[in-house]
C-alpha cells in the first residue's frame, strides 16, 4: 500500500480514498430489477474502490446490487474487517459522508451552516485529497467504455468482467500508458446509511471524532 506522509495536499497518513461507483448492467437474468436500480433508477452493480496517490487501485470489491448504499457495501467488502488492523491508530482511508467515520476511516465535518473556520479549512483539505478517487474513476471509465453499460447477464460474469478491468488498469499505469479520455463521474450523493447505532459504534465514532479532531488542528 502507498503510505504517504503528507499524501495529497499535505493531508497526512493516508493509505488512500475510497468510494463506490455505479456500473450500469442489464438486469441479470433470473433477478427482480427493482433490487438492482440505483437512485436514478438504473440496473447497476457498485464497484467499490480504494486508490493511492498514483491513481492505482489498490483494493476493490463489486457484485453488489446498485440498489444498496455504499456503507453497506463497504460492510460487506472483505477489506471492512481487514483496514482496522492494516492501519493502525495511525494511518487512515478518506471516504466522503456516506461512510462512518471510524479512526480508520476519516469523512469530513457534516456542514449545516455553523462549522468553525477551521473545520472549514479541513473540509477544504480533505477534498482536495479525497478527489483523487473521483479522478480515478473518470480515467477509469474512460479507459474502458464499456462500462457505461455492460450487456452481460450473469452476475459471475459481470463481476469478472469489472476486476478485469481494474487489473488492466493498474497495468496500464505501470506501463505509464496513460489515456486523455476521462469519463464524466458524478459522485454518489453524499448521504448518511440510518444505522443501528449501539454502544460499541457510539464508542467507534468518537474515535473516530477525536483523530478528525487532531489532523484538524494541523491545518
Amino acid at each position: 500500500m502507498d503510505i504517504s506522509p503528507h499524501y495529497v495536499s499535505n493531508f497526512p497518513d493516508v493509505i488512500g480514498c475510497i468510494d463506490g461507483t455505479s456500473i450500469n448492467i442489464q438486469t441479470p437474468a433470473h433477478k427482480i430489477k427493482s433490487t438492482y436500480c440505483n437512485r436514478h433508477d438504473i440496473p447497476s452493480i457498485t464497484l467499490q474502490a480504494i486508490c493511492d496517490s498514483n491513481k492505482k487501485f489498490i483494493d476493490v470489491f463489486t457484485g453488489a446490487p446498485g440498489k444498496i448504499h455504499d456503507a453497506r457495501v463497504y460492510k460487506l467488502s472483505f477489506i471492512s474487517k481487514k483496514i482496522p488492523q492494516l492501519c493502525g491508530a495511525k494511518y487512515h482511508l478518506l471516504g466522503d459522508g456516506a461512510y462512518s467515520l471510524r479512526k480508520w476511516l476519516i469523512t469530513p465535518y457534516r456542514d449545516y451552516g455553523n462549522l468553525s473556520a477551521s473545520e472549514i479549512r479541513f473540509n477544504k483539505i480533505f477534498s482536495c485529497t479525497r478527489v483523487l478517487i473521483e479522478n480515478t474513476f473518470g480515467h477509469f471509465r474512460g479507459r474502458f467504455r464499456q462500462l457505461q453499460k455492460l450487456e452481460i447477464h450473469a452476475v459471475d460474469k459481470i463481476v469478472n468482467f469489472i476486476i478485469a478491468c481494474c487489473v488492466l488498469h493498474n497495468i496500464c499505469i505501470d506501463n505509464k500508458d496513460e489515456t486523455d479520455d476521462e469519463w464524466y463521474y458524478e459522485g454518489a450523493i453524499d448521504e448518511e446509511e440510518n444505522e443501528v447505532v449501539n454502544e460499541s459504534q457510539v464508542i467507534l465514532k468518537e474515535k473516530g471524532e477525536a483523530k478528525r479532531e487532531r489532523i484538524k488542528n494541523l491545518f
